[in-house]
């Protein structure tokens, strides 16, 4: 489950004095008659000089609001150029439009993660030794990381180390090398990974929610992938390397550098470095998830203590879809955020949760959305169930708190850009927001939607989207899993469309043992 983070720097623009004007030279006394015909339009206009000036309306807000140059290359490499205040040091990252999203073929998971770490093995000119140690003297931070729909690889440091950068980064993209034995070894790294990762009972119960929801769209597989699969990359030094040539590409590529730089001269060595990188993607089609028809439950027992864990999910649209994106970024604060009623009432109030958390995030096909509740007692968790349902119920019945959904908005605007403070914060916002359609201006796209939005968008996609039969429960504990609750809320039902303002709502708020 990704957490993005939102990032931009507020600039205030600094407001210049205006100098008094010069004395003008003493004029002639005016004849009273005169003076006095004068006076009355002399005080008007003296007083429309004191009155203030009308504020001029603000303009839309942009949470990305860097002035940026995008140019492509003639092997289809995009590269961003976005200058930032940040004397001496400059972040570059590469977006790879690759993520466990893109593993169709059966006993293939995996692979996107797999190169995440191979990808720091080297090339001929450069091995993972040299590439080590020379970002580890000029100072450099780097690191990489891989999502459902993305790889993202990153370095930040000091900007005289750019040219050194380009030059070691061009080559591992374009002539990444290593022997089936370093193959053998990383897989092997990569199965340790997996156990550890298991040893945190979220890792179960995601596998488990993933193979629930999903039937054939490749979201129904974890970023890590299947355990067997894992087992059996040892052996797929062939594949590898098919996977590489097929999703490792310049037209599947974008490059962002941002911070202190001189256009021109990173334009010269990007074209000087990455000119030669060759291949063309061959992206193999994903699966359709077909809409699912019923709610679905699974439990997930635990050996060890724990404390039993709820979580609960809706199918809902993917990035695509911007106003239903939009609805979704403010939904997953107000329904479940620090503020909402029901984080109020299960984790501040009756003290049933320890943890209340959306799970949303916005991605490239349609997906999960909803709260994972980590609850204090088994016998509680159907409680805690019903008041979920009760809280779903009573937004599609149209119950909106407007200066809440306000209050959220504002929020996550100043949340944005207060938290773009550094190169790479902006850097990562970009790429993340980026992969999602491909949009540099996704993310600006996207609150002008927020904006925009009116309690009647809420109850509309709660309407549409939080039916019984697009649900998925799974639960975990040590132990048998919990109860369902005996008299659930009950939940909107699919509808053709979303009914027109003023309808009578689809669902009663049930009043026992739900969230006020």
């Amino acid at each position: 489950m990704a957490h993005r983070a939102l990032a931009l720097a507020l600039t205030l623009a600094a407001s210049s004095a205006l100098a008094a004007p010069p004395k003008a030279p003493a004029a002639k006394a005016a004849a009273p008659k005169a003076a006095a015909k004068a006076a009355p339009a002399a005080k008007a206009a003296s007083a429309k000089a004191a009155a203030p000036a009308k504020a001029k309306p603000a303009g839309p807000f942009k949470a990305i609001p860097f002035a940026y140059e995008a140019k492509t290359l003639k092997n289809g490499l995009r590269v961003v150029l976005v200058p930032y205040d940040s004397p001496g040091l400059v972040a570059v990252y590469t977006l790879m439009r690759v993520g466990s999203r893109n593993e169709v073929e059966a006993g293939r998971s995996g692979y996107a993660h797999f190169f995440e770490h191979m990808m720091f093995r080297g090339t001929k000119t450069h091995s993972g030794e040299d590439y080590n140690a020379t970002v580890t003297r000029l100072g450099l931070d780097t690191n990489a990381f891989t999502s459902t729909d993305h790889t993202i690889y990153h370095l930040y440091g000091p900007s005289s180390a750019l040219p050194t950068i380009l030059e070691y980064e061009a080559d591992r993209f374009a002539n990444l090398d290593y022997p089936e034995d370093q193959f053998k070894t990383e897989a092997g790294a990569i199965r340790g990974e997996y156990d550890k990762s298991a040893a945190n009972p979220l890792l179960k119960m995601e596998e488990r929610m993933n193979e629930t929801a999903f039937d054939k769209h490749t979201y129904r597989h974890t970023t890590l992938g299947y355990l067997a699969d894992i087992d059996a990359m040892k052996d797929g030094y062939k594949y590898s390397r098919e996977f590489f040539g097929r999703y490792y590409t310049p037209d599947n590529a974008t490059l962002f550098i941002v911070g202190d730089f001189d256009k021109k001269h990173a334009l010269e060595l990007i074209e000087k470095d990455y000119g030669s990188w060759k291949g063309k993607m061959k992206a193999l089609p994903i699966p359709v998830e077909p809409k699912q028809k019923e709610a679905r439950r699974a439990h997930v027992g635990w050996d060890n203590p724990t404390l039993p864990y709820l979580w609960m999910t809706w199918k809902v649209p993917g990035a695509a879809d911007l106003k239903s994106a939009a609805v979704m970024t403010v939904l997953n604060a107000y329904l479940y955020g620090p503020t909402s009623p029901l984080y109020q009432d299960l984790v501040l109030g009756r003290s049933l949760c320890e943890e209340l958390d959306s799970t949303w995030d916005n991605q490239r096909d349609p997906t999960l959305f909803g709260p994972l509740a980590k609850v204090k007692k088994l016998e509680d968790v159907p409680v805690v169930e019903t008041a979920v349902l009760m809280a779903m119920g009573e937004l599609s019945a149209g119950k909106v708190d407007k200066a809440r959904l306000d209050a959220v908005r504002s929020n996550l605007k100043y949340s944005a850009a207060l938290a773009l403070d550094k190169p790479d914060r902006t850097a990562v916002t970009m790429a993340l927001e980026t992969s999602l359609t491909g949009d540099l201006e996704y993310e600006n796209k996207l609150f002008t939607q927020i904006e925009k939005l009116q309690p009647a968008d809420l109850v509309a996609f709660a309407k549409r989207q939080f039916v019984e039969s697009g649900r998925t429960t799974v639960t975990l504990s040590q132990g048998a899993g919990p109860k369902e609750p005996e008299a659930p809320a009950p939940a909107p039902k699919a509808t053709k469309a979303p009914k027109a303002a003023g309808a009578k709502p689809a669902v009663k708020a049930q009043k026992k043992g739900g969230a006020k």
